[in-house]
């Protein structure tokens, strides 16, 4: 999307229609980037092109490759509380043992953004996720974050801090993109 129908996109009648008629769709800037989260250090990287300053999404899907409902123990490891519900700080130690399952484990990763003519780094976090950002039958995100990104080129790399048994048979993919926020701004 280029930065003049983005600005059509946030006037609020021309936004509205435009919404309306899928006009003002962000496509992802990051997909079907694969990671291996049996294997602890593994790293997810691309390089991406910004074509509007937005706040940006990254997740992490998690899905059966045959389409087929994921396990209970796949569920019990990636957790089926969405994340609105869901305290990041939570000592699980505290939380009554039926429900802890509902968190899942918590999962680590490096996450570290870098703009590319100058290789500076612009987002470097350690993300400790719980709970997942959605979930159906046969699939489940988490959140690796949100971060504001002006127009230019990026390099995104995602690293696997541990190991995480019991996902192996899982296809894992990165994606970035756009936030929500700039939807509910279009229809202002």
């Amino acid at each position: 999307m280029s930065p003049f129908i983005y600005n059509l996109c946030q006037k609020p009648i021309v936004g509205l229609a435009m919404a309306t008629v899928a006009l003002c769709e962000f496509p992802p800037l990051m997909k079907d980037v694969q990671m291996k989260l049996g294997e602890a250090g593994s790293v997810a990287a691309a390089d991406v092109e910004v074509p509007v300053d937005l706040n940006y999404s990254l997740v992490l899907e998690m899905s059966n490759p045959v389409g087929e409902s994921l396990s209970k123990q796949e569920v019990s490891i990636i957790g089926d509380r969405r994340v609105e519900e869901c305290d990041e700080n939570v000592d699980l130690a505290k939380v009554a043992r039926q429900d802890r399952a509902s968190f899942g484990r918590r999962m680590t990763f490096k996450v570290e953004v870098r703009h590319k003519p100058d290789n500076l780094l612009v987002h470097s976090r350690t993300v400790n996720t719980l709970c997942v950002a959605s979930k159906w039958a046969n699939q489940r995100s988490r959140s690796l974050g949100n971060f504001p990104l002006s127009r230019g080129a990026y390099s995104v790399r995602i690293e696997n801090v541990e190991a995480q048994a019991g996902l192996e048979r899982l296809t894992t993919t990165v994606v970035l993109a756009p936030g929500t926020d700039h939807l509910l701004s279009a229809q202002r």
